[in-house]
């Protein structure tokens, strides 16, 4: 058998383990020596194997304590979706409509089924966003705190994973529009969704959101039709 296929064989049978719930989380896997005899196989096909269930998110090696089956996470999902999108020649006000179709249906969730606790998180946002002496980077965390914990909110973890790396690919967004328009501005559009979320008001929620991302993505367009002019006269 090929080595590539002696590596997938072992990726397969704890993939399948693993996710099938017979290997919990926190479970430690054989040594490799135990693997390579169980297997037949060397120790570089042991380690290989090993590694793509690291890169999978569904194993974590630690040095001098084996390997332990990890929580289930969309960490690899949204890790590959992110390093696709920056190979690609990133249009950041589409990328902004993407968000818009997205988050309006999150916060409309997030109406529905919040917890105290996840409002509770979302007033904390609030109050780092509205601190004037928290500066820059303070208010781009707080702002991306406030749209992660309204998909948590929203009861579908899938959300999360698609809006993270978009997220993140805004964060440069966010640094040149909360500094150009200010924390204000955001601070008062988080407030009109918080509150409607705060009273369970789907539809205010939904429409909300969309006059905030509606601003967003002018904001944006009008920064790359800036920012083309200037390449024009240079």
């Amino acid at each position: 058998m090929a080595a590539n296929d002696q590596v997938s064989r072992i990726v397969d049978h704890f993939e399948n383990r693993i996710l099938s719930g017979d290997l919990a989380p926190g479970a430690a896997l054989p040594p490799e020596r135990a693997l390579c005899d169980s297997f037949k196989v060397g120790r570089s096909t042991v380690r290989e194997a090993l590694g793509r269930l690291g890169s999978l998110g569904l194993v974590r090696t630690v040095h001098g304590s084996g390997t332990r089956v990890e929580a289930p996470s969309g960490r690899p999902i949204a890790e590959g979706y992110q390093r696709l999108m920056r190979r690609a020649e990133t249009d950041l006000p589409k990328l902004a409509q993407v968000r818009l179709v997205l988050e309006t249906a999150i916060a409309g969730l997030a109406a529905l089924h919040r917890t105290d606790g996840q409002l509770s998180r979302m007033e904390a946002t609030q109050a780092a966003l509205s601190d004037s002496a928290g500066g820059l980077e303070s208010h781009v965390r707080a702002d991306l705190e406030f749209h992660a914990l309204l998909a948590e909110a929203s009861g579908n973890p899938f959300f999360g994973i698609v809006l993270a790396p978009i997220q993140e690919l805004l964060i440069q967004s966010r640094r040149k529009t909360l500094g150009r328009h200010g924390a204000a501005l955001a601070f008062d559009h988080h407030a009109s969704i918080l509150a409607a979320v705060r009273d369970g008001d789907e539809a205010s929620a939904v429409e909300e959101m969309r006059r905030h991302l509606q601003t967003n993505v002018r904001h944006l367009t009008d920064d790359a039709i800036n920012t083309g002019a200037r390449a024009e006269d240079v």
